[in-house]
Parts: structure tokens; sequence; C-alpha cells
């Protein structure tokens, strides 16, 4: 354990030194600074901000409930203990339930160290689960913003039943459909795919392999205009529970693209084949008008 700084609220010297004492021989390494008022309190709470807080519960001018809220106020995480001469249940039991991490009472300092680290423990698996869930939160606003933003369509289904149970914005347009039009009902149930049976054969298929990817899939819009898109679909468990992700691109001007390089082609291979056939043509011509030229040379000689 590094070298802790303790913050001790206390009114009796004595009993301050009988508490360091008990640390030392705990085997707790630490700084102590000790005080006595709410402004001295205040002032060590931003000044030294201590890795843990020691209350005596009853001061002539203040109390340990006081002490316990101005910390959780101003350093949320760091560990009360409430250290005192007597303490009735009813009182322990709410200080619990306030925020403190344990009380010790002052006959029973034995106690003490097993407890600062006990509750030193507690407050970083604390601050640990803190970190993962405002990583996951940030996460899940990251990825929000990302299935909002995207301009290619997502669809999220339940793994079991094929149900949508999210759509992006995206998508939603590219199909005609509002949001909540959408969600929990099938891609077959919305009309968007009209071979109800393939799609059936390409979900199991889905589930036994968790992938499946068609480069080429007509859709149908609510208004029956036909949307051709490429779609790759992944299976994943989150939390025991099986999800189906669709990734869906509109690709018709990718086709259209592709049927105006076709029609050049054509018209490139169409041409050649013209022009191939007028040099043909042309070749023979020359050759006709060589053999002409050369059956005149023999019939001027012939009559020589």
């Amino acid at each position: 354990m590094t070298r802790l700084s303790i913050l001790i609220l206390e009114d009796v010297e004595g009993d301050a030194r009988l508490i360091e004492r008990a640390l030392r021989d705990g085997g707790i390494e630490f700084s102590a600074q000790r005080v006595e008022t709410r402004e001295n309190f205040l002032r060590a709470l931003e000044e030294q901000r201590p890795d843990l807080i020691l209350a005596d519960y009853k001061l002539p001018h203040f109390d340990g409930r006081t002490a316990l809220k101005l910390a959780g106020e101003r350093l949320p995480g760091t560990p009360v203990i409430i250290v005192t001469g007597a303490l009735v249940d009813g009182d322990a039991v709410e200080l619990l339930r306030e925020g403190a991490a344990d009380y010790i009472l002052k006959d029973r300092l034995s106690r003490l160290a097993p407890a600062v680290r006990r509750a030193l423990d507690e407050s970083l698996q604390s601050q640990r689960r803190l970190a993962v869930e405002v990583a996951l939160r940030n996460s899940e606003v990251r990825f929000r913003r990302l299935f909002e933003s995207a301009l290619d369509g997502i669809l999220i289904l339940d793994g079991e039943t094929g149900f949508i149970v999210d759509v992006n914005p995206f998508l939603a347009n590219l199909l005609g459909y509002t949001r909540d039009e959408m969600i929990g009902k099938s891609v077959a149930d919305i009309g968007a795919i009209k071979d109800v049976e393939a799609a059936q054969r390409a979900f199991t298929e889905l589930q036994k392999n968790d992938y499946i990817r068609y480069e080429h899939l007509p859709l149908s819009s609510k208004t029956g205009k036909r949307v051709d898109v490429e779609v790759i679909s992944n299976a994943y468990p989150v939390d025991g529970k099986r999800f189906i992700q669709c990734n869906i691109r509109d690709i018709r001007e990718r086709l259209a693209a592709k049927r105006g390089l076709d029609d050049q082609l054509n018209e490139l291979r169409q041409f050649q084949r013209v022009t191939v056939d007028r040099e043909l043509r042309l070749r023979e011509r020359d050759d006709e008008i060589v053999r002409l030229k050369e059956d005149l040379a023999q019939l001027r000689k012939a009559r020589g």
C-alpha cells in the first residue's frame, strides 16, 4: 500500500494520537492532518485532498454526519470512516446508509487498520467500476452518433425472432418508413423483401454461420419502388442475448454506372465490329482492283 494522506477530524489530541498509533501498529504508512472545525475541515478537503477521512461523530461545534455529507459533495469516492467513543445502532445504520465506509469505536482501535484497508479497496473497486461505466456510456454515445449519422443503412434484429430492434435514419428514409413503423416487425412484415421463403432460408443460414452477404439484393420501399442494395449481416451475442446487425448499402448509383459502362463497352464493340468489317471490305476491294489490273495487263500482253 502506498503512503496515504489522512485527514483526521478529532477535537481531542490524545485520541488522535491513539488513532495514529493504531494505524502504524496495523502497518499503515501515512501522513496525517488533524482538524477540529468545519472551516478547517473544508480547507483541508480543498488543499490536502486526502486519500482517507477519519471523523469523530460528535465535536463541540461540528459532527461526523455533516463531515460525511461535505466530503461526499467535495471529494466523492474518498472513503470516510467514523471513529467515535460511542454510537447507537440506529445512528450507525444511518451513517452507513449515507455513505460512510465503516465505523470504529475508540475502545476497539485494533479494528481500524483492517477497516482502512477494506475501505480503500472498496473505494478502488468502485472507481474502477465507475470508470468502466463511464467508458461504456461514452462508447454507447459514440455508437449512437455513428448509428444516427451513418450514410449506410444499419438494421439491428433480434437473433432469435428476426424482429427489428433498431434501425437508423438512413435506412428508414431509404425504404420510406418511420422508425416506429419498423420496430418490432420483421423485414418481411414491412414488405421490404418479396421472396419471404428466400428470406427465411437466409435467416436460417445466418443463425447457423453468423454471417451472410448479398452483393445484390433488391428491396421494395413502402411505395413499392425497387431499391437495389448490398447487404452484410453478422450475428453476435450481447449479455447472453443474440442480435444480428445488417449493414445495407444503396448500390443503385453503382449499378447505374455499371450499366452506363456496359453500354459504352457495347457501343465500342459495335464500333469495332463496324470498323473491322469496313477494313475487310476495303481490303477485298483493293485485292479485287489488284486482280483486275493483273487481268488487264495479261490481256494487253496477249493482244501484243
